[in-house]
């Protein structure tokens, strides 16, 4: 985003009350003025304030289908990132909105949707998919006698042929969103 500035999505309900945080509340940071206590959907603050004392990871786009296969699931992409313009421009419409990108879920519309969206302009969770895909496998394994390794495959498979989709018609969009009808040759 710039200056240090990060646009971002956060839980859109508190998950419990905290009796010392309703009466006292927190102050807003000294930095860029957010305030977590009623911040909530998509906002803006300062990197600090993101983080929050965790760590930032690295999602990387535009990989190769096997890289894709055999990195681990939410880290990866074989969707292609847009330009950095296009990407803020997403965020910061989604930020001036009122609520559209929806209701925060932690499996289905998380954080990690939020960026991905922004930088793709695809609705899709990686965290979500690799939770779902987990859970199901280990499901199979109890209740089918299942092989794990062969269920971790298989949906490692299932899950690239759809991002593989999804990144074949962003590619498509993006062609169409780029034709201006004429047909000379652009030279810079």
């Amino acid at each position: 985003m710039g200056d240090d500035r990060v646009i971002h999505f956060t839980r859109t309900k508190t998950k419990k009350v905290n009796l010392i945080r309703t009466v006292f509340g927190r102050e807003p940071c000294g930095e860029c003025g957010y305030k977590p206590d009623e911040g909530k959907g998509v906002v803006k603050s300062c990197v600090e304030c993101f983080l929050d004392d965790h760590r930032l990871f690295r999602f990387e786009y535009n990989v190769g289908i096997s890289e894709r296969i055999l990195k681990k699931s939410g880290t990866c992409s074989v969707a292609s990132s847009d330009m950095a313009k296009k990407v803020t421009e997403r965020a910061k419409d989604m930020l001036n909105s009122d609520n559209q990108f929806g209701e925060y879920h932690l499996i289905d519309n998380n954080c990690e949707s939020f960026a991905f969206y922004c930088t793709t302009g695809l609705r899709m969770t990686m965290q979500g998919n690799a939770f779902k895909d987990a859970i199901e496998s280990v499901y199979k394994t109890l209740t089918n006698s299942e092989s794990l390794f062969k269920g971790f495959i298989d949906k490692k498979i299932r899950r690239f042929m759809e991002e593989h989709d999804l990144a074949r018609r962003s590619e498509i969009t993006n062609n169409d969103d780029d034709d201006d009808g004429s047909d000379q040759d652009r030279s810079d």
